[in-house]
C-alpha cells in the first residue's frame, strides 16, 4: 500500500476491502494529512496482530530521528515537509508513536518474487536510495537473487507505473499523491493489478 501522509480515511476504505488480506505498507504514514496518529495507530493494530509489515518512509525516518534522537537537523527538515506533531495527544503519545515505527519498520522487504521498499530499490553504493531515491535521479539497481518485481512508493504519480526493465525485472511505482488527489493505490500481488480508492478531497497541509 503506498505512502498514506495521514489519510486515515482512504486507509480504512482501501482495508475494507480486503478485510482478509494481509498488507505490505510501503511507508510515510504521518505528515500533511489530517489523522496521522489515527493512521499509525490502525497500521500499528494490523502488524501487531500479523496482518501487515511496515516499510521504512522518508517521513518515518525523520519523525523518528526528530523525536526519538533529537536529530535537529531532520527535526527542521521534518518540519518543513508537513511534520504535524500536534496531532498527538502528548508528547509521550507522539515518542511512543516513534519508538515504535523505529522497532517495526523495516528499510525494505521482499516477499516470493517482490521486493517492497518506500522510494527505490536498495543499492550498494546509495546508501538512502530505499527511502530517498527518485525515478529520475537514482539508478535502478538489481534485484536479489529470487526477486524480479519491485513496488515502490514517495514519487507521486498520476496512475500507477509499471515497467519493464533490460534485466527483465518488473518495477512499479503507486504512490498517487494521496493526501493531495484523495486517492490510494495498493497493488495486489496475487493478480499484480492495482487497486485505487478514492474520497471527497480534504484539507491538507503544504
Amino acid at each position: 500500500m503506498a505512502d498514506l501522509h495521514g489519510r486515515l480515511d482512504l486507509l480504512d476504505a482501501l482495508l475494507a476491502l480486503f478485510p482478509d488480506r494481509q498488507f505490505v505498507f510501503l511507508g510515510d504514514l504521518t505528515d500533511r494529512g489530517a489523522d496521522s496518529p489515527g493512521v499509525v495507530a490502525r497500521v500499528r493494530a494490523l502488524v501487531d496482530a500479523g496482518r501487515a509489515q511496515l516499510c521504512l518512509g522518508n517521513h518515518d525516518q525523520m519523525l523518528v530521528e526528530a523525536t526519538c534522537r533529537q536529530n535537529a537537523e531532520l527535526h527542521d527538515l521534518w518540519w518543513e515537509n508537513g511534520g504535524t506533531p500536534e496531532q498527538w495527544p502528548s508528547s509521550e503519545a507522539l515518542h511512543a508513536d516513534a519508538e515504535w515505527i523505529d522497532r517495526m519498520a523495516l528499510p525494505w522487504l521482499v516477499e516470493g518474487l517482490v521486493l517492497f521498499a518506500h522510494a527505490m530499490r536498495p543499492s550498494p553504493t546509495r546508501p538512502n536510495a530505499h527511502l530517498w531515491g527518485r525515478p529520475s535521479d537514482t539508478p535502478v539497481s538489481l534485484l536479489p537473487e529470487g526477486a524480479s518485481i519491485s513496488v515502490h512508493g514517495h514519487t507521486p504519480v498520476s496512475s500507477p507505473v509499471t515497467q519493464e526493465l533490460p534485466d527483465g525485472s518488473v518495477i512499479w511505482f503507486i504512490d498517487l499523491g494521496a493526501v493531495w488527489s484523495s486517492e490510494l493505490c495498493a497493488l495486489d500481488c496475487d493478480t499484480m493489478q492495482p487497486v485505487i480508492v478514492t474520497l471527497p478531497a480534504v484539507v491538507t497541509l503544504p
